[in-house]
């Protein structure tokens, strides 16, 4: 049998193959492996820039700090004495170390959720598709969803719907569910729209509900990808924002004034910052900095459910720091500085007597909301009720923002 003609090209294509792999792929190949040449990098000199340049533009972003080797030998390196390495700052409620939690605000429930209306809406959908809960109307603009009506087992003569409302969260990319439950008796007809209560007319079953769907959230996590184009307009402008009002950082908080008050008091008692005292017919908290890297031995859950401070038997209020200021709060605002027109626009009726002494080193702030509800304004203030340097007023209110739920 005569040998094929094809086999001299094959063999030679096979050798070709072959040293070329070391020519491609080898140490001196083109497609070498580089993973391992940062290692045989060299160190360089800072950038120098002209003295007119600002620094800030080209500083470090991730610094190296010094390090101390004990031994030419030894691998183990120490930092040098005086360097701590800085703790992350703490994120939004939508990173508060779980995805969906349960927040309360008296008798008030809602679900909070570390994702944008627009990933909600569609797990929302979902939530009820799956558990067989009707749905007879929505609204994604305005982040309504209305069910049919149900029945439950125990209850045979009433009917009930629920109303599921999706809003901005105070945080950034967060969304709050709230769920209002209607019951009325079987008799009643009617399909359509109905006039649905401004409290639900079963607690328990309202909390059925938020509970359910609270738990096939955190279930569902953010990684399903669904989102919606026509919810994207949920709950239109932010709640929480930070702008110049008069040349001076203001928060403005589209909130009631009930809970703008108490997720206020739930902030300046966090990381970062003291709270000293309050005095809430004058919208006033008396604050100061505190220590970033202490953490609340209380835990989070304790401040989760509970907005504002309880009364305990002896009448004290409990949840704020041990710190204590030379000077209550009474002291400090009957000897406000009324005659600065800045102070006296920020409370007009504040009654200081025109013989009241003026106290020396008065340390930290005050913290002040004004406004109305859904139009409220925070402010913070010297202990003397006058404006601090703009930077440091809104560096505080940022602190203070990242600290809201």
């Amino acid at each position: 049998m005569s040998s094929s003609p094809f086999k001299p090209f094959l063999l030679a294509a096979m050798v070709a193959s072959v040293s070329g792999c070391s020519t491609l792929f080898g140490d001196e190949g083109y497609f070498r492996d580089r993973g391992d040449d940062y290692l045989d990098a060299a160190e360089v000199k800072p950038m120098k820039l002209p003295a007119s340049t600002n620094p800030q533009a080209v500083e470090e972003l991730y610094a190296i700090p010094p390090v101390a080797i004990a031994k030419p030998d030894d691998d183990e390196i120490t930092l040098v004495d005086g360097y701590v390495v800085p703790r992350p700052q703490p994120l939004g409620a939508s990173a508060f170390g779980e995805h969906v939690k349960i927040q309360k605000l008296a008798e008030k429930r809602w679900i909070l959720a570390g994702l944008p209306p627009s990933e909600i809406w569609p797990k929302v959908r979902h939530f009820l598709n799956d558990n067989g809960l009707r749905v007879v109307y929505t609204d994604a603009i305005n982040g309504v969803i209305e069910t049919g009506w149900l029945q439950f087992k125990e209850a045979k003569n009433t009917k009930d719907r629920y109303r599921l409302q999706m809003e901005q969260g105070v945080q950034p990319d967060s969304t709050e569910v709230h769920v209002l439950h209607l019951s009325v008796p079987t008799e009643v007809g009617g399909e359509g729209q109905v006039n649905w209560p401004k409290r639900s007319i079963n607690k328990e079953r309202e909390a059925w509900l938020l509970d359910e769907l609270a738990a096939y959230l955190a279930s569902q996590g953010d990684d399903s990808g669904a989102t919606s184009l026509l919810a994207q307009t949920i709950g239109g402008d932010a709640k929480i924002d930070i702008v110049d009002v008069e040349r001076e950082p203001v928060m403005k908080m589209a909130l009631s004034l009930t809970r703008a008050w108490a997720t206020l008091g739930y902030a300046v008692s966090q990381q970062g910052m003291v709270r000293y005292d309050e005095n809430a017919n004058s919208g006033v908290y008396y604050v100061d900095q505190g220590n970033e890297n202490t953490e609340d031995e209380s835990g989070f859950f304790s401040g989760l459910f509970s907005f504002g401070d309880d009364e305990s038997e002896t009448g004290t209020k409990t949840g704020k720091s041990n710190a204590k200021s030379p000077f209550s709060l009474t002291q400090i605002l009957s000897s406000m500085p009324v005659s600065d027109p800045d102070v006296r626009s920020l409370f007009p009726n504040l009654d200081v007597a025109e013989d009241a002494e003026e106290l020396e080193d008065v340390p930290g702030y005050l913290v002040v909301i004004t406004g109305s509800d859904n139009d409220l304004q925070v402010r913070v203030r010297s202990a003397y009720g006058k404006r601090l340097p703009s930077a440091d007023a809104k560096r505080l209110l940022k602190l203070i923002r990242r600290n809201l739920i």
